[in-house]
């Protein structure tokens, strides 16, 4: 009864995040006490199953019975259909489906959709990982059929795929690219075959509880700043538990640039190159630990060494040499 009664304290949080517009960080931010489980390198979702929804500019993902043939309790749908595409910046501007997911497999896997729309202009949505929606996954499509279908194609005629670089949890992630795109359900594998499931596909894949560390790393050194050139610096810090690296830098406090490392490791090193001589940087230091947590530096700055010259002028012919100090 304990975790009936707080499943539905959930559910019931959820709604209310959801009905006042606020968006929802990936799931396992939030409550990691439940996650689909990945078994021989596959996992399955029904779409109506997810584990935190977030609409955004004016869209949201409907729950739907009216189309005959789905698998499970409904379908959601892309809502309002208006004619609506979105391309790029869809993570924080398309409405989204996230799934808790615990990996024991790692590698490559491929995304299948069990999906329909009505025509060609409402058939297409984003695939992404932990956040993030890389271009092997993007602008899934051809799903305007009468009836259910599977698909895994994107518009680049390739199969769409993510990368699974850990093992543990992380959350799949599903977003509008075209509204009144209907999703059933959702299939990921390791297998690269191109044969599609039949009929409603394998079962969805079981539900289990898994640990709830909700305590974000802390960084104990750092972060700091060496061997700086005219054209890179190396930045290095330590956290009290394995994490990723992530640096975050640019001209202002916007950053507008990232280089990161996946490895979970507590000693991080990232070298940042391709930098402008002479040049004043802001940057910070990010670390997320394999439950989702995350840690952020304050924004700290460094310079890089100037591109000192010399000229010299030739006394006969007047021809200018230019040449670095030495």
């Amino acid at each position: 009864m304990r975790r009936r009664r707080g499943l539905q304290e959930r559910n019931a949080w959820m709604m209310l995040v959801v009905a006042a517009g606020v968006p929802t960080v990936p799931a396992p931010l939030l409550w990691a006490a439940q996650a689909f489980q990945e078994s021989a390198g596959q996992v399955v979702m029904e779409a109506e199953h997810f584990d935190a929804k977030t609409p955004r500019s004016g869209k949201d993902w409907a729950l739907n019975t009216t189309k005959a043939g789905f698998s499970g309790s409904g379908y959601l749908t892309a809502t309002p259909n208006t004619g609506t595409s979105t391309n790029t910046g869809y993570t924080t501007t398309s409405p989204e489906l996230a799934f808790n997911v615990t990996f024991t497999a790692t590698g490559t896997y491929y995304v299948w959709i069990r999906g329909q729309a009505d025509s060609g202009n409402d058939d297409s949505l984003h695939a992404g990982v932990d956040g993030t929606g890389p271009a092997s996954a993007d602008r899934m499509n051809g799903f305007n059929t009468t009836s259910w279908v599977w698909k895994r194609d994107t518009m680049d005629a390739s199969p769409a795929t993510l990368i699974i670089g850990t093992p543990g949890l992380h959350t799949i992630h599903l977003w509008m690219r075209e509204d009144g795109m209907r999703v059933d359900k959702l299939l990921l594998r390791t297998s690269s075959s191109s044969t599609a499931p039949t009929g409603t596909g394998p079962a969805e894949s079981p539900r289990v509880t898994v640990n709830t560390d909700t305590t974000p790393p802390s960084i104990t050194l750092g972060p700091n700043v060496s061997s700086v050139t005219t054209i890179g610096v190396s930045i290095t810090w330590s956290t009290d538990e394995t994490s990723t690296s992530i640096v975050d830098y640019g001209l202002t406090t916007s950053y507008g640039q990232t280089k990161s490392d996946a490895s979970l490791v507590t000693a991080h090193t990232i070298a940042l190159s391709a930098l402008t001589a002479g040049t004043l940087y802001h940057y910070r230091v990010v670390s997320r630990d394999a439950a989702g947590n995350t840690v952020s530096s304050t924004d700290k700055t460094f310079t890089t060494s100037q591109d000192l010259q010399v000229i010299i002028t030739d006394p006969l012919d007047g021809q200018v040499i230019t040449a670095p100090v030495p």
